[in-house]
């Protein structure tokens, strides 16, 4: 203690006679700092002693109350440096309090509430210098959120909402001052970071909570369709609020944030939903009523939330918006192609047995689709899913003279052939109802004329005559 206090108040005396001033400060801050930390390493059981969290946070105080006799020189050079090592070394001392006294997820939010504390000290003091010390603060905090293991042994549901969702609130509050800090140059690498660990923990605490409520324990790797379902749609939200909100669509963190997590939403997909943990094969219990059913939670709900977040944030090339509605379409058609088999089958869908009134419900429910998809295309204009319900119709009729014709015996038989020819017939009706170009020599609309004035009678006109 008697080197800390001859360095702190050796370096606090010197400072003001020298030359290099920010030198002396950062002596006089972070020297009493590092030797309250090596013995505080070196005591054995340092837990159980009262003092030593009331000597990191009496440094704490002590590195505030210099900071203002130094305030009154901030004219002199170097003066503003020393002012940050102050205020970085008072940072310090209390994330040291912190350590001694709380544990797990309370000394993550302790250490993450600093940074929105060092990001007001910035704003006040105009002290960019505190910035490079919020960064070092807020990588400590995404390395033991991000990339601890030791986080999944913690126990209980409460600390996944406060361990995770304060840090990211802090990380908004600093990044929302810093970049509106005076001068115009607030904007910078410090920002982007604060905000992409905001959205980095809002996701974790997502993902977390659903596999914690789903599995019961961390420790658990997901296994179940529902949870990856759930895990999909909070993505998919995310990045749909992202999206919608004007206030920060336009951030480069936002804008790469979202296309981040709607890649995860559609690898899950296409990896999980349609192929390793599909209902046909993985013999899961999928429910007794009709649509409102986990079907429509691994689905329909993605595959609707999908084309929103696309009508709200269309892809940037063309290829792509032309290709990205074929995965929310698959999963619709998907959705539909479970439901009927949930009909026949029951809860579980696995198995090999397969009736003829089966067999021919798909034929109807898919030739049914696609004629909605003609009809929603055709009425707004949508090429992609106008071609999509053709491409369907085709595969219909295919499946009807190439399998139907062969399997289906009796009356499905017939109910078979003539709903297609019905169909078939409504979608040349649809055609040449809605899409027929007009008749040569046809003149265009012309403006409507407007009414010609009565003519004048002739009392008007004397009356006219009389006023000139």
């Amino acid at each position: 203690m008697e080197f800390a206090a001859l360095f702190g108040i050796g370096g606090f005396v010197a400072l003001w006679e020298a030359r290099r001033a920010a030198l002396w400060a950062s002596i006089s801050a972070l020297v009493p700092l590092a030797l309250l930390t090596l013995a505080y390493a070196l005591v054995e059981p340092p837990e159980t002693a009262i003092g030593w969290p009331a000597a990191a946070l009496g440094l704490a105080a002590l590195l505030v109350g210099a900071t203002t006799p130094l305030g009154r020189h901030r004219h002199r050079p170097g003066a503003s440096l020393g002012l940050a090592a102050f205020a970085a070394g008072a940072t310090g001392a209390i994330a040291l309090g912190a350590t001694m006294v709380l544990q797990e997820a309370w000394l993550t939010v302790a250490l993450a509430m600093q940074v929105p504390v060092l990001a007001w000290l910035e704003r006040q003091l105009s002290l960019r210098e505190l910035r490079g010390v919020a960064l070092l603060v807020a990588a400590a905090v995404l390395v033991r959120l991000a990339i601890n293991p030791s986080v999944l042994d913690y126990e209980g549901y409460g600390w996944i909402a406060y361990g995770y969702g304060l840090p990211a609130l802090g990380f908004l509050v600093a990044a929302r001052w810093m970049r509106t800090a005076p001068g115009g140059k607030g904007d910078d690498l410090v920002v982007m970071v604060l905000e992409a660990g905001a959205l980095i923990f809002t996701t974790l605490m997502l993902s977390l909570g659903i596999h914690r409520w789903m599995a019961g324990s961390l420790q658990e790797a997901p296994s179940s369709l529902a949870e990856v379902a759930l895990h999909t749609l909070s993505w998919l939200g995310l990045a749909l609020l992202l999206a919608a909100d004007r206030r920060w669509s336009a951030r480069t963190v936002a804008v790469w944030g979202r296309r981040f997590l709607v890649l995860m939403a559609a690898t899950a997909v296409l990896f999980l939903h349609l192929v390793a943990l599909n209902p046909l094969w993985n013999d899961e219990w999928v429910g007794t009523w009709p649509v409102a059913n986990r079907l429509l939670l691994a689905y329909g709900a993605p595959a609707l939330l999908g084309l929103v977040y696309l009508w709200y944030d269309p892809p940037p090339s063309t290829a792509l918006r032309s290709a990205a509605p074929v995965l929310p379409l698959l999963l619709i058609a998907t959705n539909l192609a479970l439901e009927i088999r949930r009909v026949f089958q029951g809860p579980v869908l696995s198995g090999y047995e397969m009736s003829d009134a089966e067999w021919y419900s798909y034929s109807a429910g898919f030739l049914l689709f696609a004629v909605g998809m003609l009809v929603v295309g055709i009425r707004f204009g949508w090429g992609w899913m106008r071609h999509a319900g053709l491409v369907l119709v085709l595969a219909v009729v295919a499946k009807v003279f190439l399998s139907d014709m062969s399997d289906l015996e009796g009356m499905y038989r017939v109910a078979s052939f003539l709903g297609l020819g019905l169909c078939l017939v409504g979608t040349g009706w649809l055609y040449q109802r809605l899409l027929r170009p007009p008749a040569p020599g046809t003149p265009p609309d012309a403006p409507p004329e407007l009414p010609l004035e009565p003519p004048l009678s002739p009392t008007d006109t004397l009356l006219d005559q009389r006023t000139h």
